[in-house]
């Protein structure tokens, strides 16, 4: 933009020139254009890197991993990949047969233990048995009755459902595979809670404060300009972090680090695809005068998404 400014004000210079305002180019017209950049960029864009900021911005979503809580071979693949996918249902099944033995000499082993208990209390109203004896088997009853209830969750379990409304980016699994507890299978994504990062510097960020005004413009919807407010701004990064040891921290080398400001954008009713990039601004309180030309280059970029 400061580049269109400067050639705007030579194109003024040539005219005048042409039409006779000025007989001959001088020697400070030749020197002026480069004071006018000097001036434009201390006094006007310098400001705008921190009055409204401008930075990349992308459209992301939750991910979790399907971690099965028992395991075996998968017997059956039921979700496909890129497909809505409701809380509940099915993902994927694994081999029920030792689970459901499992639950079926469990479920044995109650009953032998109530039958046992039953008998003992008989006994016991005739005064022929110890009360020990009676609580001991009420003490087996019990742990029998819990070994039932836990062989009825892992039965449960080989059925992994979605645990809510996504996708599975990329159905990975095949029935024969096998898996493991607690160890991640699939990516599940949570594509109903978009979210819009704008990633800044650490030397845009000083005037930007939640609730403040912000557009953004995406490749994926050209010609559109998108507005919306600061909701959340992620003062943090990998290079602020120690071990706590007890040992100095070094002290890393000065980098430009990047911060994440999250934005809520009015999408007018359209679903912004996890992964669609564009370009976005936040309209601080400071510097409001000249705050239009960065939203002007905002349009100016959402036109050219066309191309």
């Amino acid at each position: 933009m400061i580049m269109v400014l400067v050639g705007g004000y030579v194109g003024l210079l040539w005219v005048l020139v042409k039409v006779g305002v000025f007989p001959k180019w001088y020697g400070w017209m030749k020197v002026s254009p480069v004071a006018v950049w000097v001036i434009a960029f201390m006094s006007i864009f310098l400001p705008l890197n921190w009055n409204a900021p401008m930075g990349g911005s992308m459209v992301t979503v939750g991910s979790v991993g399907i971690k099965p809580a028992v395991a075996g071979p998968v017997t059956e693949v039921v979700a496909k990949s890129r497909t809505p996918i409701s809380e509940g249902e099915v993902l994927f099944e694994i081999d029920k047969t030792p689970y459901t033995a499992a639950l079926q000499q469990a479920q044995a082993q109650l009953a032998l233990a109530q039958d046992q208990l039953a008998r003992k209390e008989e006994l016991l109203s005739r005064n022929t048995v110890a009360v020990a004896e009676v609580e001991a088997l009420r003490a087996n009853v019990a742990v029998a009755e819990a070994a039932v209830t836990l062989a009825e969750v892992d039965l449960s379990n080989t059925t992994v459902r979605a645990p809510f409304d996504g996708m599975v980016p990329a159905m990975t699994l095949l029935s024969g595979n096998r898996v493991s507890p607690n160890v991640p299978v699939l990516a599940f994504l949570d594509v109903n809670n978009p979210v819009i990062n704008l990633v800044l510097s650490q030397n845009q960020i000083r005037n930007v404060k939640t609730g403040q005004k912000a557009e953004a413009v995406f490749k994926a919807f050209p010609g559109q300009t998108f507005q919306g407010t600061v909701s959340g701004l992620f003062l943090s990064s990998p290079d602020a972090e120690y071990d706590l040891d007890g040992a100095t921290p070094e002290v890393p080398t000065i980098t430009d680090t990047s911060y994440v400001v999250v934005l809520e954008l009015d999408t007018q009713g359209q679903a912004l695809p996890p992964g669609s990039s564009g370009q976005g601004l936040v309209l601080t309180d400071q510097g409001t005068k000249f705050q239009f030309i960065n939203q002007l280059t905002l349009r100016m970029t959402t036109w050219m998404n066309f191309f």
